[in-house]
């Protein structure tokens, strides 16, 4: 059994704080980094799919079709710079966008909790309609 050492208040451990706390860093940047890296494949595919919208509408709306292309080209050079970054780098870079435009970061953060509180209120509802008279089922 390990001694507790009233000096440094430990129990005579191989591992200090500061050996764990750098393991957990390296690790929540690891699962970031993994993250991330999946952020840019569904980024891809968003740019992918409306590349494809843009060729099926070039006949009928073509001047649709130039704005869902320069869509599909934003889409694809934001999954590019995710590419290149660390989690840590665009972390820091979202922080020091946000002290710059703190009124569309609370504009951005509002819109954000609505569609999140619409997400949670439709998950919520109950399946068989009968719960807030809104269905349809309900007429002679």
């Amino acid at each position: 059994m390990a001694e507790f050492n009233p000096t440094s208040g430990s129990t005579g451990g191989s591992a200090s704080a500061a050996d764990v706390g750098s393991a957990l860093r390296d690790e929540a940047g690891k699962l970031a980094d993994k993250s991330m890296s999946t952020g840019v494949e569904a980024a891809q595919a968003v740019g992918k799919a409306a590349e494809n919208a843009a060729q099926a509408l070039d006949e009928s709306l073509p001047m649709l079709a130039g704005y869902v292309r320069q869509a599909a080209q934003h889409t694809n050079e934001f999954a590019d710079s995710l590419r290149d970054k660390k989690a840590e780098e665009l972390l820091t870079t979202a922080m020091t966008w946000a002290r710059e435009q703190p009124l569309l970061t609370l504009a951005g953060a509002a819109v954000l909790g609505f569609a999140l509180s619409r997400v949670a209120k439709s998950g919520l509802a109950p399946s068989d309609g009968s719960g807030d008279g809104s269905s349809t089922g309900d007429l002679p």
